[in-house]
């Protein structure tokens, strides 16, 4: 168990007893990091902004949801849940990567959603030093692993990231999020519903047979790794089934069609950390309610089970129904008899296991004998955990130092650092365009698009973002994020509309790491103030995950590490924009200043003596930037739009001209009128390089000319498959693309 002397002694002065084995291995699940947020909620509460007049369920449930759009008179909404799974990952790679794939996609279906896609970013280690031999193998079997699950299910891959960083060596992140759409009308909650006061409400677990696996998994998440528990970190990971959830997918389907027909208030939740004891507990108490649950009603996969294992093993697929008495019987038809689960798995079904009482204690029954008597609030709620952060040693400022004289040798080894290189190799894994929905494929540009609705042309855009500026500027590694994925939305001519967050850190015991995460948070909570597109309202935050701990005994801490998922909508998906330049002779223009700050970029990589400041995100400038880009989309008078990121300019134009297709690629011809052309290739401050067509040209002008952004005319696309670059007319880069081809290909 992770519970500490000090917890020890709070559970026995809230009690006024000894707590029972299966009461302590409750509260060693609930009282986690991992369910509770013991040292995070208070900072989440206090700064990051998640109202907004397009929110319909906020931060508080299994998934979040936003409105999207109105359709044939029928308002509908995306929901969307960010998790991760680091830990499992770690240890088990396929089965930590795909379990947690499919637990975000669980917490969707519960609020009546049909899933519509999942998106991951994914960390991994780089050996340097030849001490760190599996962090390929861990990489691959990842990539496997969501691959594994989402592939079988019938879900997309709607977007993805791969970082790599030799603090991710001891603790790869798995950061996952699954997408869904759902009219309004039809969302359904994660508690227990208010009738439950006047008529008696069964708890009803259905899914998988219940075992070992996963048991202990959220103290697990919770604590720091030790190669030295390696056997009980594997017994922590849980197994997935995606066969079984895709018919568990569709009985889902029919019970939700008997719920709208018969119009039953009813409560869902899945089982994820924490497992039975977790599920039951939250869905009761979130309502204000009690439950008494008998253990001896669970479908199990063995007879000789424990208590403490059945009531906090965290089995995969496997939900919590709170639903009328009355109402029972036609869901254990549905499952046992309609379905036939139990034909498919052993002892797989539903199983009334409970039932929801009026007083607020948590009760579990075992062969007769009450084994867990606890005030439901006690082990859902009531715990905190106050810590001091501290900022870390400034880093010294260094002056830029440097006159390269070959940059375009610089710019193609750029090409072939890890975090430059082609992603495909991942995402040809994954299945982009099963259910029919996906118009932009990942690679094409910077978001992935889908028309969620069937005979609507709104379209959704999805992106997930992190960066490697945490061990610079922890507050600009949040704030980067999130103006990353919105510039991502903005460039396919998506409004945004909504952001979740998954936070990874290191120890929260450590002063410095928690110093990390709450900048992280402040950077989030600013950018999101800053960046919204409806005035007077921040870009709401509408789900999350916080996931601490993320590093070995040996010390080794993971660069702070917040990912960002936003959602973006196209009001008409015919006129969405990709990156890719397909013409000769479009005239191309910058958007957005470049400043000579390199902390954490990937040209720091390469060059030494560079200023150690992380590019800052200007607030200000982002948001008037993002605003005139997305008015340039709408107008029709953008060819191709990419945003600048990592690598900098020099990447966004390569990969324009590279693009995803198999023909000849187009070459691009610059003139720069710069005093650095380092920096101005080089810098990672957001922007964006639009491309014009000639009849567009004198249009784009005017509007750039009376906008207050800072832009220039970099030059055109060229018939010549080359980036050639000029500075006051003297060429000082001619680089074929087939040898950036090359390079990025690895």
């Amino acid at each position: 168990m992770a519970l500490s002397a000090t917890d020890l002694e709070k559970i026995k002065a809230l009690l006024g007893r000894e707590a029972s084995p299966v009461e302590l291995t409750i509260f060693d699940t609930m009282w986690s990091e991992h369910c509770s947020y013991k040292s995070t909620k208070d900072i989440l509460k206090r700064y990051l902004p998640t109202k907004g007049s397009e929110v319909a369920l906020g931060i508080g449930e299994d998934a979040g949801i936003i409105r999207f759009t109105h359709h044939e008179g029928k308002s509908y909404c995306v929901a969307i849940s960010h998790e991760s799974h680091n830990h499992p990952s770690q240890i088990l790679p396929v089965e930590g990567a795909a379990t947690g794939v499919g637990g975000v996609v669980r917490d969707v279906y519960c609020m009546g959603a049909d899933v519509i896609g999942v998106l991951n970013s994914l960390h991994f280690g780089l050996d340097t030093t030849g001490a760190a031999p599996l962090v390929e193998d861990i990489a691959q079997n990842v990539v496997i692993g969501v691959s594994d699950y989402a592939n079988p299910l019938g879900v997309p891959v709607l977007g993805g990231e791969t970082l790599y960083h030799p603090s991710y060596n001891d603790n790869c992140l798995v950061n996952v999020a699954a997408v869904g759409i759902v009219e309004e009308s039809q969302i359904i909650h994660s508690y227990v519903p208010e009738q439950a006061k006047t008529e008696p409400y069964d708890l009803i677990l259905f899914g998988k047979s219940t075992d070992a696996t996963g048991f202990g998994g959220a103290s697990f998440s919770s604590a720091t790794l030790d190669k030295e528990d390696e056997t009980t970190n594997i017994g922590a990971v849980q197994v997935h089934d995606p066969f079984l959830k895709r018919v568990i997918v569709e009985a889902i389907k029919a019970l939700q069609h008997e719920i709208y027909a018969q119009n039953v208030p009813v409560g869902f939740k899945d089982l994820g950390a924490g497992g039975i004891s977790c599920a039951t507990s939250e869905i009761a108490a979130a309502s204000g309610y009690g439950v008494i649950v008998d253990l001896d009603l669970v479908n199990v996969a063995v007879s000789t089970l424990p208590p403490e294992v059945i009531a906090c093993s965290e089995t995969q697929e496997r939900f919590c129904l709170a639903v009328p008495a009355w109402f029972s019987p036609t869901v254990l038809k549905i499952f046992n008899e309609d379905f036939d689960l139990g034909h498919l798995y052993p002892h797989a079904g539903a199983a009334v296991i409970g039932k929801v009482t009026t007083e607020p204690v948590y009760r579990l029954m075992h062969h007769g004998q009450c084994l867990c008597e606890l005030p439901i609030g006690a082990i859902t709620t009531e715990v905190r955990e106050v810590r001091t952060p501290e900022p870390h040693p400034p880093i010294p400022a260094v002056s830029l130092g440097l006159s390269p004289t070959d940059l375009g040798a610089l710019g193609v080894q750029l090409m072939g650092l890890p975090n430059n290189r082609s992603k495909r190799p991942t995402y040809r894994y994954f299945d982009h365009s099963v259910q029919g929905r996906t118009l932009l494929y990942p690679g094409e540009a910077d978001a992935v698009v889908v028309a969620p609705i069937e005979g609507c042309t709104a379209g959704l855009a999805t992106t997930i973002d992190s960066n490697l500026y945490g061990y610079a500027d922890p507050y600009v590694s949040g704030a980067a994020a999130v103006a990353e994925s919105v510039r991502n939305l903005v460039s396919v001519g998506a409004r945004p509309i909504a952001i979740t967050d998954c936070l990874n850190y290191g120890n929260p015991q450590n002063s410095h790491s928690f110093y990390d995460f709450e900048q992280g948070v402040k950077g989030i909570a600013d950018a999101a103030n800053a960046l919204g597109f409806i005035p007077g309202e921040a870009l709401p935050v509408i789900s999350g995950n916080v996931s601490l701990y993320n590093d070995s005994k040996q010390g080794n801490a993971v660069i702070p590490s917040p990912v960002i998922v936003a959602l973006g909508k196209i009001e008409n998906y015919q006129f969405m924009t990709q990156m890719t330049v397909f013409d000769p002779g479009l005239a191309l223009f910058l958007i957005g200043a470049r400043h000579a700050e390199f902390g954490g970029t990937q040209i720091a990589n390469l060059v030494a003596n560079l200023s150690l400041t992380a590019p800052q995100v200007r607030f200000t400038e982002e948001a008037r930037q993002n605003q005139l880009v997305h008015q340039l989309i709408q107008y029709r008078l953008i060819a191709a739009c990419h945003d600048i990121s990592a690598g900098g300019l020099w990447v966004t134009l390569s990969e324009m001209a590279l693009g995803e297709r198999g023909a000849e690629p187009i070459g691009i011809h610059l003139n720069l009128e710069t005093e650095d052309p380092f920096v101005t290739l080089f810098s990672e401050n957001g922007g964006y390089v639009i491309a014009v067509t000639d009849a567009h040209v004198e249009t784009v002008r005017a509007h750039l000319k009376t906008s207050v952004v800072t832009w220039t005319e970099l030059g055109q696309t060229s018939e010549i498959p080359h980036l050639q670059i000029c500075v006051d007319d003297q060429r000082i880069v001619d680089v074929p693309l087939s040898t950036l081809s090359h390079t990025r290909e690895g």
